[in-house]
């Protein structure tokens, strides 16, 4: 793909994707981000929402103020519902029947008073959306569509994932062998992974799609799906709550770390607590931050944002993050790649990276989709 062709694909890749409900549970660890952002009361954060999660983790810390920031306006709303049920929702019980297993008997009754504190538009937006919490959550949108039909392919259940737990991480990929093999000759999913369709339903862009195929040195994103697939095996299988989402289609919910941190009960208790001030913007990042004024924000979470950008937007977004957040400041931020992406946009000299906080958070990312995970300081 010519550079022409692919930042015309990402343009109406990018348009697409902000107008469709891909995804309910947040694709990074957010366990890792509150470990390495050090947040305190003075804190000022600007967050890439994606599906929430990571915002509402957010809130245990008591940061002065959060404000969140989507394009797409069905991520924005579940971020901010998210937010809203961990500091309103009192009952434990209810606030994880509700988002915890995704599910609820009556959630038209039990949102409608979370909605008093946000923008009118999310309390029309769950209005009309409700019966997404029916049955499950975390099998609605796009992600959820293509992870049941990976559930139907594979017959794994929670007794498969406990059995595989129990092996040594060398021998897990044996087990698994037979199933990758069953994934990669199913002509359905050969089909499908070289598609703009899969690619939507993932969130990755074409940008990202090459850095993706470079780093695993692979000519198929089907390549990249089962090395993904290999080193998931890997983990704390346990405690991996992308795994089980993925193929269970629920938490693991007879471990409390299975969980996203804001759905832990000593999380959600401190939380009900939180005195920070959030705010949601539905709004690309780059317009928001050649807006703001200095010192606005001293912690930055970007997600894989980067990943999406072309070189010198890449440049440009990290030169404006460095003028808004000023010396000090903290940026996290996540790549597929391995290279430091603040060397190759020549900034080197605005930025330094946090250690040993990155290569911690790189190793203990869950998700394993990234080749690194970085916490940068700004420079004076």
């Amino acid at each position: 793909m010519t550079e022409r062709i692919q930042q015309v694909a990402d343009r109406a890749f990018a348009a697409t994707f902000k107008r469709l409900f891909t995804f309910a549970l947040l694709y990074e660890d957010s366990e890792v981000d509150n470990r390495v952002l050090g947040l305190d009361s003075h804190s000022r954060v600007l967050a890439v929402s994606g599906a929430g999660c990571g915002v509402a983790g957010l809130l245990a810390a008591h940061p002065a103020r959060i404000d969140a920031i989507d394009t797409n306006p069905h991520h924005l709303a579940l971020a901010a519902l998210k937010v809203a049920a961990t500091r309103r929702v009192t009952s434990y019980g209810e606030f994880y029947q509700l988002l915890g297993r995704g599910r609820h008997g009556d959630p038209e009754r039990t949102l409608q008073p979370l909605m008093s504190d946000l923008p009118a538009w999310v309390g029309q937006y769950w209005s009309a959306n409700h019966r997404r919490f029916r049955h499950n959550l975390y099998a609605e949108g796009l992600v959820g569509t293509l992870q049941r039909w990976l559930r139907r392919k594979v017959r794994v259940d929670a007794d498969f994932l406990h059995g595989l737990h129990r092996l040594p991480p060398a021998d897990r990929l044996a087990r698994l062998s037979p199933i990758l093999t069953s994934i990669e000759r199913a002509w359905p999913m050969r089909a499908l992974v070289n598609t703009p369709l899969f690619l939507l339903g993932i969130g990755v862009n074409f940008e990202q799609r090459q850095r993706n195929l470079r780093e695993n040195r692979a000519a198929t994103m089907m390549e990249v799906v089962t090395a993904h697939l290999g080193r998931l095996a890997q983990t704390d299988l346990e405690t991996n709550w992308f795994v089980w989402v993925g193929l269970t289609g629920e938490f693991n919910h007879d471990h409390p770390e299975a969980v996203p941190p804001y759905l832990r009960a000593e999380n959600h208790q401190r939380a009900l607590a939180a005195p920070t001030r959030v705010a949601f913007h539905r709004q690309s990042l780059q317009r928001m931050i050649a807006d703001a004024a200095p010192g606005q924000w001293s912690h930055f979470s970007l997600c894989d944002v980067l990943d999406w950008l072309p070189a010198a937007a890449q440049r440009q977004l990290l030169h404006g993050i460095a003028r808004v957040g000023g010396p000090g400041a903290l940026v996290l931020t996540r790549s597929v790649e391995s290279g430091c992406v603040v060397d190759r946009a020549g900034l080197s000299d605005r930025y330094e990276r946090v250690e040993p906080a990155s290569s911690q958070a790189s190793e203990q990312e869950r998700t394993r989709l990234y080749g690194r995970v970085d916490v940068y300081r700004v420079l004076g």
